[in-house]
């Protein structure tokens, strides 16, 4: 299920986006502060985000200019009652992927959610780091382009993994995404998947290391 994270202070607004997210089948975490809402992404990276501009601790700009510093990729759609031409203009130029002016119908935001979306899972099959390679709608990864058998924990644990290169995933991360629970139970379980990628991608001459955080996750560098 796709995540979807909304920055937006007024909590009626608020409401109404985290319904349409749930009624177009997806997962929407909201935000009512900057600093909340760049914690939590600094943790994981959701599938897509909604940005307000103009709000009590910040500009919704400069969030999204922060986001591009380090975040070419995800989707990411401004919600404004800014109206003007040149607004939209600014917000796009700075790396907003599209632009919905309030007050909104819920049926045109949940078309122009799916729409990115889609458009997000066209361009972004395929996650490269070094010479590991993986092909999401195959569910595959190559290695030199040679292929290397995963389990299915396997790969969803090195997919997040090198979603986030050269940042740690804390263990709970690695369970919330990996085994849809925020209960992690059995560390060990965690890590003998760890041993397990570690020599396969010893084997296999990867390029790329699966480095532990002592008590707190795992990164890829």
């Amino acid at each position: 299920m796709a995540t979807i994270y909304f920055l937006e202070d007024d909590q009626s607004i608020g409401y109404i986006i985290e319904k349409t997210i749930e009624h177009a089948g997806l997962k929407g975490i909201g935000f009512q502060r900057i600093e909340d809402f760049m914690h939590a992404l600094k943790k994981h990276m959701p599938d897509m985000i909604l940005l307000d501009i103009m709000l009590p601790d910040g500009s919704g700009l400069d969030v999204l200019k922060n986001i591009r510093s380090f975040n070419k990729d995800v989707p990411i759609m401004m919600i404004s009652a800014l109206q003007s031409e040149m607004d939209k203009v600014i917000a796009l130029d700075l790396g907003a992927d599209d632009y919905m002016t309030k007050p909104f119908g819920v049926l045109e935001m949940t078309s122009r959610i799916q729409a990115r979306l889609r458009t997000k899972d066209i361009h972004h099959q395929i996650i490269q780091v070094g010479n590991v390679s993986i092909d999401d709608q195959k569910h595959s990864c190559t290695i030199d382009k040679t292929d290397v058998y995963l389990t299915n924990k396997e790969y969803s644990i090195l997919k997040l993994l090198m979603k986030n290169k050269n940042k740690v995933m804390q263990k709970e991360v690695i369970f919330q995404n990996v085994w849809e629970t925020n209960f992690m139970g059995e560390t060990r379980t965690l890590d003998m998947h760890i041993k397990s990628l570690r020599q396969k991608l010893l084997e296999n001459n990867a390029d790329i290391e699966i480095q532990t955080i002592r008590s707190v996750g795992y990164q890829i560098i």
